[in-house]
């Protein structure tokens, strides 16, 4: 898609081109309030209510006035060329409403730009209103606020929280409450507030419910793979997307300091019963209706894995969790539970059954197929600890077993190593899935692999 470009050339004129929207429209712009904006592309279904509360379907080249609230379906798609030439696009299944609009060329100190983004995803490029003084701008959602120094930028809001990135210049984002007030203009300038930029590279502003400071954080899912940027940008988007989750799981899957100190809990791990398997052929694909899945980096599995699917396909409304080189393990958002930690109210023991898993043993240079023939996993939510023992296989290695045990992380994550084996992995925050990868050192040889557990 082409960029939409602010045209300089063409600001003295947008002035005069309200009233003509409005006369163009059959509205008295003596009886009423001008025009700000113009529905410059509709794609799809999407509708306005106006201030007054009547609703009407959009359609391309209708005047935008303040108070007008944009909703678009799943299909629908609005762009919006404000009279300072700022541009607005409106995604699908998102809520945009456009709370203050005035722009004076001779008295630039009255220009005030308000939006509000209730849900969903919108792009705005600012215009010459904001050009001129940039704190005459504000886009609030539902708990952060966002002002601008001259951009492009993206924001996401929804259950899980706001998201923000930058494609051109600089934006303020920052937590509501306390100095940072949602009526207030401009970006907001105290301790809750962060600076993005886009020479910052891949990186998003993000809040979440509760929080009361914004963070920086590497640019992951749907945040950098909006149709807004061209098939060139997206694809490096989505590069960089992988890239991002691929080392924040490899962070995730090491050991804390304090899982180290603890080390293994082999002696909860000893007393389980490996439980064999109940499934003809546990190496298979992850359930895409799964709240976990695995995620491959390759374009193509190996012979040894057919338990994950493509990257594309697992991060769709997932976060990574755990990774290693190979994939990672990918969770899907929780709408209910948008702080993705375990919930206070979970403390039931539970014991999983292995649904799904894949194996290799590597030695001496050449990888060879393994089985895992049999495993059992039980999780103390109360205690927040784990033991799981696996049973496994390959020609060369024979058999062997893993067994380990040791602390749950607050946000459903665990991982834990020795001298001989490593695991690292996660449950879902209802309690009703896990998955984990695992090695287990034998002989001169590496047993490697992922599981997914069920009850």
């Amino acid at each position: 898609m082409t960029r939409l470009q602010p045209n300089s050339a063409l600001r003295p004129l947008w002035a005069a081109l309200t009233v003509a929207m409005a006369m163009g429209l059959g509205i008295d712009a003596a009886a009423a309030e001008p025009a700000v904006g113009q529905v410059s592309l509709l794609i799809g279904e999407a509708s306005v209510v106006r201030a007054d509360g009547s609703r009407e379907v959009l359609r391309r080249g209708a005047a935008i006035f303040v108070g007008d609230r944009l909703e678009t379906t799943g299909n629908g798609h609005v762009h919006v060329r404000f009279i300072d030439n700022a541009a607005v696009s409106v995604r699908p299944e998102s809520v945009l409403e456009v709370q203050s609009y005035k722009y004076d060329v001779q008295h630039p100190s009255l220009n005030e730009v308000r939006l509000r983004v209730e849900q969903g995803t919108s792009r705005s490029i600012s215009g010459a209103a904001t050009e001129i003084d940039k704190a005459r701008f504000r886009l609030n959602t539902p708990i952060a606020a966002i002002g601008v120094r001259g951009t492009d930028f993206i924001v996401q809001a929804d259950r899980a929280g706001v998201r923000a990135t930058v494609s051109d210049g600089a934006i303020v984002v920052g937590a509501l409450g306390g100095a940072c007030s949602a009526a207030a203009l401009g970006p907001c300038g105290g301790a809750e507030s962060r600076l993005l930029t886009a020479e910052m590279g891949r990186l998003m502003a993000e809040v979440r419910p509760g929080d009361q400071v914004a963070r920086i954080v590497p640019a992951v899912g749907a945040a950098l793979a909006s149709a807004a940027y061209g098939a060139e940008e997206r694809a490096a988007a989505r590069a960089a997307a992988e890239s991002a989750a691929r080392t924040i799981g490899q962070l995730a899957a090491e050991p804390s300091p304090s899982s180290l100190s603890r080390g293994n809990d082999r002696a909860a791990a000893e007393l389980l019963t490996i439980a064999a398997a109940n499934a003809l052929d546990l190496n298979r694909p992850s359930d895409p209706n799964g709240q976990l899945v695995w995620g491959r980096w390759s374009v193509s599995p190996s012979t040894s894995d057919k338990l994950s699917v493509p990257f594309s396909i697992a991060s769709t409304g997932r976060q990574i969790t755990v990774a290693d080189d190979s994939a990672g393990l990918f969770r899907a958002n929780d709408p209910v539970n948008p702080s993705r930690l375990l919930p206070d109210s979970l403390v039931t023991k539970v014991d999983f059954r292995l649904s799904r898993a894949s194996a290799s043993y590597e030695i001496g240079g050449r990888t060879e197929a393994a089985s895992v023939d049999g495993g059992t996993l039980s999780l103390d939510f109360a205690r927040r600890t784990f033991a799981t023992a696996l049973a496994l296989s390959s020609a060369t290695a024979g058999k062997a077993e893993l067994r380990m045990g040791g602390d749950v992380r607050n946000d459903g994550t665990f991982a834990v190593k020795d001298v001989d084996q490593r695991i690292a992995g996660a449950v879902t925050l209802d309690g009703k899935e896990a998955g984990y990868l695992f090695e287990r050192n034998v002989g001169t040889g590496l047993f490697r692999g992922k599981t997914l557990w069920g009850h």
